[in-house]
């Protein structure tokens, strides 16, 4: 399949997965966030970190504030991203109160840039945002590459989980090179391991 081919594809499951996920009735969505982190806490691999890399929900995501409220009640080191005008790589800086986040350059919320910014191989658990994910782990993003680039430097010992809608598991993500695949997606129905 050539890049052009995997770009369209692409273009064409995003339209169309956002599109669900904007249908998403409220109830069902906070019952949604109440059980991902029902399940995480639940989860070996969560237990096992001690510093967590995580990300704040945006618009129609399944919503990870109970998720970013547990791991800080739970005495692990949460770390938020920020992407900084002219950066390449996203850079994840410490949190210990949800309330000093901020909207930053796409309006998601961001912790202020205090402090040193987490070395990638230092983080023992990164939960990763997706409009799609498949049973490989490829993952559909937005397009930027962010958390492409970002995987790609990361410990190959991190355990790297997508977090999603059950509906947004599909049969195939279009993937290309560049593409980096999780080890596991956790939606509010289950988690699959890839």
């Amino acid at each position: 399949m050539t890049d052009l081919s995997v770009d369209k594809l692409k273009s064409i499951f995003r339209q169309n997965l956002k599109s669900q996920r904007e249908k998403v009735p409220t109830e069902e969505a906070q019952a949604a966030a109440e059980s991902l982190w029902n399940q995480l806490k639940e989860q070996t691999f969560f237990h096992n970190a001690k510093r967590v890399a995580a990300f704040c929900s945006f618009k129609a995501e399944i919503s990870t504030m109970k998720v970013l409220e547990g791991i800080l009640a739970s005495g692990k080191e949460l770390y938020l991203p920020r992407v900084e005008k002219g950066q390449t790589l996203i850079q994840f800086y410490p949190v210990t109160d949800l309330k000093k986040l901020a909207p930053g350059q796409y309006e998601i919320l961001e912790p202020p840039a205090v402090g040193v910014a987490l070395a990638p191989s230092k983080i023992d658990l990164i939960l990763v945002p997706g409009l799609g994910f498949d049973n490989r782990g490829h993952r559909l993003g937005y397009g930027q590459g962010h958390y492409d680039r970002f995987l790609k430097v990361i410990d190959p010992h991190c355990f790297t989980l997508g977090i999603s809608y059950a509906f947004q598991l599909i049969d195939k993500v279009p993937n290309a090179d560049h593409d980096s695949p999780v080890n596991a997606v956790l939606t509010e129905k289950f988690i699959m391991l890839c």
